[in-house]
């Protein structure tokens, strides 16, 4: 069996679903040969899937979506369609891309993580693909014009914006369709998806909700509070993580953020000196702040989310599941309502009882962290009940890669009798 995993090139959440399905093919087909495409943090991610012993083809025009902005106040079909996502998940240059690269690999299956083009390359070189995606419809489709205009875009035409809204939902419906199968992490909630391209593919049979598509690491043991303390300087402290990295559709929203958490934290500590605050961000930090661990990406984080008071992450998808797999104390956190790719995530994560918070300041960030510090077991307990819904049996990693070991068997079944006729 040869696998080609194709995850969408926009930042480390769709690379780590990959990896992790990666482990388990390994793991349940040790005879496969797999095959990686990294658009984005190839760096970073490179060593891991070598580890796994898969085979990684990186880009050479990578962008770190993270600290880039995505999009212009004004929504219309060039900012939108041309300026966003031709570069990131409809692109010809990335369809044909991926055509060569089926060409050269010659896969049994591909593996597209959200990958339009990954899906539209396989269908067009007649190699059968799984779709693995975090949402049931493309974001725009959940997302209406009014809150497109309450978070501050300008529509000169909502007529061309509810084309773009339909183009992309016909296109999104046609590839669930064609998929052999549809995997989502992402329990689904009737109200909030009912009529989605994926709340079809349920009901068709050919979509699954697998559960946390997630390394084991998640529910391993932790390491020893001494070895946490000793790499990231937290001898004697109770400890918040407080992250603010991922995808962004504008730049200033992070840093707004960030200035909102440090207020937040500076206040905090009048009140529990001792506390510490670690700093997630995606980025390079060049200055100290007092009782403030900054630090750019932890690949290993599950260690120390387990032993930290309180996490205020954003609702990127691949973070929420594993928090939830992790039992974690956590409050999500929107940057900025404008953060449009998030506000489904938001809506769903507050439905399912988290506590949330969206462009707070730093007396709404104060009042979450004085809640985890003072009343530690009450927050702890609503956090791990939401946690249920996302997690509440198995592993997701391990039924994503048995799902696609029968899309092959089932495949070289149908050649086999093709050519038996």
């Amino acid at each position: 069996m040869k696998v080609l995993h194709l995850p969408a090139e926009t930042g480390t959440g769709h690379n780590m679903r990959a990896l992790a399905v990666a482990a388990k093919v390994r793991t349940l087909f040790p005879g496969a040969e797999q095959h990686v495409y990294l658009g984005s943090k190839s760096a970073l991610f490179t060593p891991m899937f070598e580890e796994l012993g898969v085979h990684v083809h990186t880009a050479s025009d990578q962008q770190d979506h993270a600290n880039t902005s995505q999009l212009a106040r004004r929504f219309d079909w060039t900012s939108y369609v041309t300026g966003y996502l031709n570069r990131t998940f409809i692109s010809g240059d990335r369809m044909l891309a991926a055509i060569a690269l089926i060409g050269s690999v010659r896969p049994d299956v591909v593996v597209s993580d959200y990958n339009v083009a990954a899906c539209l390359a396989a269908e067009v070189s007649g190699v059968p693909y799984v779709l693995v995606t975090e949402r049931y419809d493309f974001t725009l489709g959940q997302i209406d014009n009014a809150a497109l205009l309450e978070a501050g875009f300008i529509l000169d035409d909502p007529d061309e914006v509810d084309a773009i809204r339909a183009s992309l939902t016909t296109l999104f419906r046609w590839v669930t369709r064609r998929a052999r199968a549809v995997l989502t992490d992402k329990p689904d909630v009737p109200e909030l998806d009912r009529g989605t391209p994926v709340f079809e593919a349920l009901a068709a049979g050919n979509g699954h909700v697998v559960g946390p598509i997630v390394r084991d690491e998640c529910a391993a043991d932790p390491a020893p509070r001494a070895e946490i303390d000793a790499r990231f300087g937290l001898h004697g402290t109770e400890y918040a993580i407080v992250g603010f990295g991922g995808t962004t559709m504008f730049t200033e929203n992070k840093e707004r953020l960030l200035a909102e958490y440090l207020t937040a934290f500076e206040k905090l500590r009048t009140e529990h000196p001792d506390a510490r605050l670690v700093v997630i961000g995606r980025q390079t930090f060049t200055e100290e702040v007092d009782g403030v661990v900054l630090v750019d990406y932890v690949s290993d984080w599950h260690s120390l989310v387990k032993h930290s008071k309180v996490i205020l992450s954003p609702p990127g998808w691949l973070s929420v599941t594993e928090l939830a797999v992790m039992n974690a104390p956590v409050a999500y956190v929107l940057s900025g309502r404008d953060e449009y790719h998030e506000r489904e995530a938001m809506t769903r994560l507050d439905h399912l009882g988290y506590t949330t918070a969206t462009e707070p300041d730093a007396d709404t960030l104060l009042a979450i962290l004085r809640t985890a510090f003072d009343e530690p077991e009450a927050f702890r307990r609503r956090a791990a009940e939401a946690s249920k819904a996302i997690a509440p049996t198995g592993n997701g990693a391990e039924a994503a890669a048995k799902l696609i070991g029968q899309v092959v068997a089932e495949a070289s079944a149908g050649r086999q009798l093709a050519e038996a006729v």
